[in-house]
């Protein structure tokens, strides 16, 4: 059996790192996708399959992207930045066709925008003071809340009708709360940070 160069080792990890990022970056276009076809086919049944299959592998992929990369031994800080930059421009796209749909709140978007915003912010002092900027346990209790919820805001006008629209305003708040909540622990992580400079 033939040893592997030095440099086909390194040629075969930049080819996995850029497998990796192609998978964290196709959410995207995915996002994309289903913001043109919710915005544009009408309510039948057709529609929310295909609609709903988007939403899969857009969270197919934020779901396997990470595990791929550490089991292959591919992490990296710039996976780690990539990741949630992914995530905030998808779910971004998802929760405002969403909206536009009537199926959350305005208010809805508008918060992770908000928040997304307050934790680059925060992410890049972590950076320029050499700290992690990977996510953190709030941020992922965050992307599992706001998965599932694109999945029962999406599925709201089949059952809406069984249990009454107050479900609507209550997804909607469970998604707003758990949003603001999760860029709390970034904040603090930033302010530590600059307190430690400061005692240097």
């Amino acid at each position: 059996m033939r040893t592997r160069t030095r440099t086909e080792i390194k040629k075969d990890n930049r080819r996995g790192y850029l497998l990796i990022q192609s998978i964290t970056l196709a959410r995207i276009p995915l996002a994309v996708a289903f913001l043109i076809f919710l915005s544009f086919t009408n309510d039948s049944t057709a529609s929310f399959i295909i609609a709903f299959l988007l939403l899969l592998l857009i969270e197919a992929t934020d779901a396997f992207d990470g595990k791929i990369a550490r089991r292959y031994n591919l992490a990296s800080e710039w996976g780690a930045t990539l990741d949630p930059f992914a995530d905030s421009i998808s779910r971004l796209l998802i929760y405002t066709t969403l909206a536009s749909r009537d199926m959350v709140l305005f208010l809805v978007p508008l918060s992770m925008a908000l928040r997304d915003i307050t934790v680059a912010y925060a992410r890049i002092l972590l950076a320029q003071k050499s700290r992690s900027v990977s996510a953190r346990i709030s941020g992922k209790v965050k992307a599992i809340v706001q998965a599932s919820g694109a999945f029962l805001a999406l599925s709201g006008p089949f059952y809406w009708a069984h249990i009454g629209y107050w479900s609507f305003h209550v997804l909607s708040w469970i998604i707003i709360t758990v949003t603001l909540l999760s860029s709390i622990e970034y904040i603090k992580d930033a302010v530590i940070a600059l307190r430690h400079e400061e005692q240097d």
